[in-house]
């Protein structure tokens, strides 16, 4: 069994990189449409946007590596100078997230070269920008790299006023707290044995009155020595606690130094998690069909991708092949961040396999190979028994001659406006994976249309974000009326719609999913 798993592992990975190796030969060609696209574009978020793109490219593309520096330090431009000019909060809001990734891009890459007075400058005001957009998670690992490289800078008073706030803090309230506890302690003891005394020489005085000078006299006297060793006492009692909290001291001290590289050592652990989660990311971008080829053979169409986590288990794919026709999918692969993207990347390379290799034609039929191709690769054989990783997709065919497209669906939908009318377009309720019950072929869906008909395919994150005024989920039918009342804009103006109102319906509860939007317009 585990020679098994080694070998599916090993024909993951080969279909994996079989994908990329494919891709990369076109990284190059890639970037030179990007740069077109940026001399061509006014706009400066979709500047930004199409500048992140080569940037990405640029992480895996070995001769980009020094356009990293140059293209970070060009966003940052374009940032700063919507945010001074933006009036809508959401879109100054979007500028800030943008320019903090780049600021932390580029203290990384000052702190990777040794160069850390730069390094600790960017930090720094990547760390204003977090407080700015409520970033704590963030934020916290930024505090962590500043305090790292003051270390470095033999700047242990810096470096300690990030890793020890707290427990200076804490320290300092409980020293106070012990100290006026030991003087209550004293206080009260010598006022107790004064008072006692006082009474006595009071009874005395009443039952020897003949004898109520010497009484008193010798009461003085004991009183005064009571008290003196009252007060040696105190003395001893407060030299006592000062030696215990002296040697607590050096233990916390102690404590602290070990604490400090402990947190070193997580912070290098985490460093790496994010190094290779960041990495995936690259990966995943540079194999996700680019907005520019989108663009190229669907004009009029975007794209609203919003990962959960920084991979994402939704995708989307895009092919255009000789015969004119354009294949376009999105889908929603089981789980979110490294799973699903991992997933994700499987269901790249099969649709790569069946569509451009195998020229499969048929959106049903391409469904039905990947589902086999899922289940033998997984060894998902018994339904109650396997795993049910697999993906939930829609996947579409437009013919431009004979205007018309063709649709299968597995659990996702078609959503078809024209006129503002909804045509509604069911997918089989069965996942491409192994599945409870008898499993079904897809049904192939063929539909007319004609110019100006919009068409959506979307995941299921959107509808199932909680929100709103009763933190309700947004549901499915009111994101379809959502989506018939934009349907008449542009494509850009329908993203920035949907962008907008997903952010003001999650408020402030948390992304519960990846969101996956593709619109495209005939």
């Amino acid at each position: 069994m585990r020679n098994l798993n080694r070998i599916i592992c090993s024909l993951l990975l080969v279909i994996i990189f079989q994908g990329y190796s494919s891709q990369i030969t076109r990284l190059s060609i890639k970037i030179d449409q990007i740069k077109s696209r940026i001399e061509k574009t006014e706009s400066d978020s979709i500047k930004i946007v199409l500048y992140n793109e080569w940037n990405n490219i640029s992480y895996i593309y070995e001769e980009e590596h020094q356009q990293e520096l140059k293209i970070n330090q060009t966003i940052v431009k374009l940032c700063n100078k919507n945010i001074l000019n933006e009036s809508n909060k959401l879109k100054k809001h979007w500028y800030k997230e943008k320019l903090w990734i780049s600021l932390n891009n580029i203290g990384h890459y000052y702190n990777d070269r040794g160069d850390l007075n730069n390094a600790v400058n960017y930090f720094t005001q990547c760390s204003k920008i977090l407080k700015e957009v409520n970033n704590p998670n963030s934020l916290s690992i930024t505090y962590t790299i500043i305090g790292n490289i003051y270390q470095d800078l033999k700047n242990d008073k810096k470096a300690l006023i990030y890793f020890q706030k707290s427990l200076e803090i804490e320290e300092n309230l409980r020293k106070n707290s012990e100290k006026r506890i030991i003087l209550a302690h004293i206080s009260d003891s010598i006022e107790r044995v004064k008072a006692k005394e006082l009474h006595q020489l009071e009874l005395e005085g009443e039952k020897e009155k003949s004898k109520k000078n010497q009484a008193i006299a010798d009461l003085k006297l004991k009183s005064k020595n009571k008290v003196q060793n009252i007060l040696i006492g105190g003395i001893l009692l407060f030299v006592l606690s000062f030696i215990f909290m002296f040697f607590q001291w050096k233990k916390t001290k102690s404590q602290n130094k070990t604490i400090i590289k402990q947190h070193q050592l997580l912070d290098e652990s985490h460093k790496e998690i994010t190094d290779s989660i960041n990495y995936a990311k690259n990966i995943q971008d540079a194999l996700m069909t680019s907005v520019v080829y989108l663009n190229d053979v669907l004009p009029e169409s975007f794209i609203f991708l919003k990962p959960k986590d920084v991979v994402s288990g939704d995708y989307y794919w895009v092919h255009k092949t000789n015969d004119d026709e354009v294949f376009f999918t999105v889908a929603d692969c089981t789980g979110h961040g490294v799973p699903g993207a991992f997933m994700s990347m499987i269901g790249n390379s099969l649709l790569n396999e069946n569509i451009i290799e195998n020229k499969i034609k048929t959106p049903a039929v391409i469904l039905d190979n990947m589902r086999e191709n899922i289940i033998n690769s997984l060894n998902q054989k018994n339904p109650e028994k396997a795993n049910k990783d697999g993906m939930d997709m829609a996947l579409c065919k437009f013919n431009k001659t004979k205007m018309t497209v063709e649709f299968a669906g597995a659990n996702n939908p078609l959503v078809h406006i024209r006129n503002g009318e909804i045509n509604h377009i069911k997918a089989n309720y069965q996942p491409v994976s192994i599945s409870a019950g008898a499993k079904k072929p897809f049904t192939n869906h063929e539909i007319k249309v004609k110019k100006g008909d919009m068409l959506y395919i979307y995941s299921d994150g959107f509808a199932d974000q909680f929100g709103g005024p009763k933190g309700k989920k947004y549901m499915s039918r009111k994101f379809r009326d959502y989506l018939a009342s934009i349907s008449s804009l542009s494509a850009k103006d329908q993203e920035e719609k949907l962008q907008a109102e997903f952010y003001r319906w999650k408020g402030s509860q948390e992304q519960i999913d990846d969101v996956c939007i593709m619109g495209v317009k005939i």
